[in-house]
């Protein structure tokens, strides 16, 4: 295996399991990588570079040992199992985690049940999932402000189902607005929070009876049964999932997926059974009346017809509208979003969020969340940016439609061509010039 592509993982395992997430289910990478390699995304390299990452990508996977999904812990330890680690080395690791455990008070404190808190069987924990609990829709919110950068109807909407969730009662909704705007972003913050957020690649999933890369039974298949009954599942690029996809016999795919979620919003008892050849007796059941469905996506043609329409009524195109509550309806996700009607029926609330403008960007790299400090704290270095530089960062970011996402990959390129010749240095000042 490749360096790069083994600190990464150990990285991202350890990081993991030490947060507390050591039972968080992990798809087999094999998954996204034979998705991107179909889709065309290696078709520029060479065969070479294909080889090694097909080589790296072997590797990773036999930590899954065939298997979908995996507990995190499981594959660290899987992998510790499969690697040749000489007892010097063995000696040094066991003296930081020594170090560590010195540091650390191992015994919970005996806290007194409170009166409603969860019992197995009787509903679901008001922090479940949580390292720090978090009870009130305005914590919620609170926090989300700590990590996300406007779109404020869109934090409200999200802590009042997160509130509403933990307190035994599933909600959906659609959150829909353009590449970047922050709506998957929102969720990934949370799950750094919450234990049982689930983020899924929408145009992956797949019908169950169909050849695809995922399924419906994949996002339970592995979870133990109390986590899996009080899911919060958020499909992202969910509008591409809805498009109509016929396949060679003339079935609509993407409608039977449509089938499927509709039972899953509907909060009825699933029950998946294996598609393993070898292991058809086994099947799993699932409560689905815990379970709350979060669909994100861009879905242009409803938010451009909307747009228009208001414009034509008399708003400004120029007023700031970050994010919208009731502008858009269950018709508008009928007629412009190829949602089925049963399906729009089951939805609570549908957000709509703007596109950030180049003054929002400017304002994220002057903020607490800026990508600038991120990149600081993990190459532990100080770093500096002119203001002309974000200016046309802030720009670009904006008219790239990747969002914030535009703005780390391009300083990273800057930090690394300046690292490149000075890997020791502790202080770089970033700049187009």
């Amino acid at each position: 295996m490749e360096r790069d592509t083994a600190k990464k993982f150990w990285r991202t395992y350890f990081k993991i399991a030490n947060n507390g997430y050591a039972d968080a289910n992990m798809p087999n990478p094999a998954i996204d990588f034979t998705a991107r390699a179909y889709a065309g995304d290696f078709d520029e390299i060479s065969d070479s570079e294909y080889e090694r990452k097909s080589c790296d990508m072997d590797d990773l996977c036999s930590f899954w040992e065939g298997r979908k999904m995996e507990a995190a812990g499981a594959v660290l330890l899987k992998a510790i199992e499969k690697t040749d680690i000489p007892d010097s080395a063995i000696d040094g690791i066991s003296r930081i985690l020594a170090d560590a455990s010195v540091r650390t008070g191992y015994c919970p404190q005996e806290q007194e049940l409170d009166e409603g808190a969860f019992q197995p069987g009787l509903g679901f924990p008001p922090a479940y999932g949580m390292k720090n609990p978090i009870s009130s829709p305005h914590e919620i919110y609170d926090y989300l402000n700590k990590n996300i950068y406007g779109q404020d109807a869109a934090k409200r909407a999200v802590s009042m189902l997160m509130f509403h969730h933990l307190n035994g009662n599933k909600r959906n909704i659609v959150m829909a607005g353009k590449s970047g705007c922050g709506k998957t972003e929102i969720w990934r913050a949370l799950s750094k929070r919450y234990g049982f957020i689930r983020i899924i690649n929408g145009p992956q999933l797949s019908c169950d009876g169909w050849k695809g890369s995922f399924h419906l039974k994949d996002i339970f298949w592995d979870e133990p049964k109390e986590t899996a009954e009080h899911l919060v599942i958020v499909v992202d690029e969910a509008d591409k999932m809805l498009e109509p996809a016929i396949a060679s016999g003339g079935t609509d795919v993407a409608r039977r997926v449509q089938n499927e979620l509709l039972k899953l919003m509907d909060g009825d008892t699933l029950t998946f059974v294996s598609d393993n050849n070898n292991d058809k007796s086994r099947k799993i059941t699932v409560d689905c009346s815990g379970v709350s469905v979060v669909l994100c996506g861009s879905f242009e043609t409803m938010l451009q017809t909307k747009t228009d329409s208001s414009s034509s009524i008399g708003f400004l195109q120029s007023e700031k509208r970050e994010s919208r509550i009731g502008e858009c309806n269950e018709k508008d996700l009928i007629k412009y979003g190829n949602v089925r009607r049963e399906i729009a029926g089951r939805i609570n609330q549908i957000v709509t969020l703007d596109a950030l403008t180049a003054a929002d960007f400017e304002a994220i790299l002057d903020s607490g969340i800026s990508p600038i400090l991120k990149l600081e704290k993990a190459h532990k270095v100080s770093l500096s940016v002119d203001a002309a530089t974000k200016k046309r960062l802030a720009t670009e970011a904006a008219e790239s439609g990747l969002g914030c996402r535009f703005l780390r990959s391009t300083l990273q390129s800057i930090l690394d061509a300046q690292m490149f010749n000075k890997p020791e240095a502790k202080a770089f000042s970033l700049s187009y010039e």
